[in-house]
């Protein structure tokens, strides 16, 4: 899971349920099915200890914005506020602004909720982005562009890591930085490890040593560098890839 702040959509699982949430409620246009939907799909994530209280706050202020909040939801959304499910992982200043942050949300969803309302059905968007595959074709990893980054003209990109393990498919962001996504180079050392190289000059917001979804862990290695990774493969051939 990729969290770059305290903020309730300043997450990585924030983000996701909420676009999908909204995504499935366009299509759908029904907010009991699209909830049944989700809650399927994401059925692994939910029992997670870190990833599982995240998905309930994102999707209940999603609901109560589109004046759809589902009384259940909400119950498990003030549940995870009141017995600080999501404060495990923070500490400092930090724990305090998440916090205040979510005081503030459990007012919003005990307040009177919007009209409800469906959203547009937007066309999908392609975002500018590099994919390599795992040399045994069962996990991939994508860096892509997020856009402008709270430091002042400079990029910020993301890498995130998908598996496909057990029949389900699934995972999540593993390092955030400030530089273009077409500066980091992703090569596979083997099945279960994945070597991220990057600028030294770049901000890193965040990072893993590991991702694991559905008993499956891939392990995550860094080399920052002074030499542009993404011109890097002439002077030093990288290790065997899997397809582009």
């Amino acid at each position: 899971m990729g969290t770059f702040g305290t903020a309730l959509y300043s997450d990585d699982t924030a983000c996701d349920t909420r676009d999908e949430f909204v995504h499935l409620l366009s299509r759908c246009r029904d907010p009991v099915r699209a909830q049944d939907s989700l809650l399927r799909s994401w059925e692994a994530q939910i029992a997670d200890p870190d990833d599982g209280p995240v998905f309930w706050l994102a999707l209940a202020e999603t609901q109560w914005r589109y004046g759809c909040l589902d009384e259940r939801v909400k119950a498990r959304a003030i549940e995870v506020i009141d017995k600080e499910q999501d404060l495990r992982r923070w500490e400092g200043a930090d724990l305090k602004r998440r916090r205040i942050n979510l005081i503030a949300l459990k007012d919003k969803l005990l307040s009177e909720q919007p009209r409800a309302r469906i959203p547009r059905l937007r066309k999908a968007l392609e975002v500018p982005s590099t994919k390599v595959m795992s040399p045994d074709e069962r996990a991939s990893a994508t860096a892509f562009s997020l856009g402008a980054s709270p430091h002042p003209n400079t990029p910020r990109m993301q890498v995130c890591v998908e598996m496909l393990s057990s029949g389900s498919q699934g995972g999540g962001g593993v390092f955030v930085a400030t530089c273009e996504y077409i500066e980091v180079q992703l090569d596979w050392l083997d099945s279960e490890t994945l070597r991220i190289s990057y600028p030294s000059s770049s901000v890193v917001v965040s990072r893993s040593e590991s991702t694991y979804f559905c008993g499956r862990t891939i392990k995550i290695v860094y080399l920052a560098s002074d030499t542009n990774p993404s011109h890097s493969n002439e002077a030093n051939p990288a290790p065997a890839r899997g397809k582009l």
